[in-house]
């Protein structure tokens, strides 16, 4: 055999190798890939399982948001995460005239405290604020509560709520018991409801916050020139769906 045969046969040689080392890595990665989702899979079927039979907060509507004032319609949902800035933002300027809704009975507020910003910013906080206003919302105090967790969020998005800020905010905002508040902080006891209300606003295709819904129209922020703007789409919305 020749030099110039002799290294074409080892060229071949390793290509055939790497061939066969692609072939099994390729396979390797599919098993892995299986496993991966039928363990995803499992681990859901758990949790809708667990989920579903999981404790929520007294008063809760059939959608599992938390109501507020004594009108039935029209209905304005409110989807926000305690970790959202826009969320916070949003409070600030119309936090008074939601409360001046539901007081004046225009409209009822359903409030739905999503999670999702936990896997964005790969913490818990968002989950454990909102078992805290669960904790609140079965005392009665949900909207002071509410108000307070977005008065003080954090300046810098990501820092979170530690769970003696979360009890703090029950005190301020008027909790008559609070060792049974801070049991259902510190145990997560409404941890299971916080999950199905995210599963829930996924499944109605909720894709962001804050999110504002009058009868299931989107009043939608980005077409609002300034805030009293806004306000004034909202209004006239309520009043349309009335």
């Amino acid at each position: 055999m020749s030099k110039n045969d002799s290294r074409q046969a080892k060229q071949l040689a390793e290509q055939e190798a790497a061939r066969r080392r692609r072939t099994r890595n390729i396979l390797i990665g599919a098993v892995v890939a299986v496993v991966v989702v039928a363990g995803i899979i499992a681990w859901a079927s758990n949790r809708t399982e667990t989920d579903a039979t999981a404790a929520v907060p007294a008063g809760i509507d059939s959608d599992l948001g938390v109501p507020v004032g004594t009108a039935s319609s029209p209905v304005v949902d409110i989807y926000e995460d305690f970790q959202c800035p826009i969320c916070k933002t949003l409070e600030d300027n119309i936090g008074q005239t939601l409360q001046q809704i539901t007081d004046n009975g225009d409209a009822k507020v359903v409030y739905h405290i999503m999670s999702f910003l936990d896997n964005n910013l790969r913490n818990d906080s968002s989950t454990r604020a909102a078992n805290a206003a669960g904790c609140a919302q079965d005392q009665g105090v949900f909207p002071a509560y509410h108000a307070e967790v977005f008065a003080n969020q954090p300046v810098n998005e990501g820092d979170g709520y530690t769970d003696e800020q979360l009890i703090t905010f029950g005190e301020t905002a008027g909790v008559e018991d609070m060792d049974q508040f801070r049991a259902c902080v510190t145990d997560g006891t409404f941890a299971g409801w916080v999950t199905r209300v995210e599963r829930r606003a996924e499944d109605d295709q909720i894709s962001g916050t804050p999110t504002v819904l009058v009868n299931g129209t989107r009043v939608d922020l980005g077409q609002a020139s300034s805030w009293d703007d806004y306000i004034n789409q909202l209004t006239i919305a309520i009043q349309q769906a009335g």
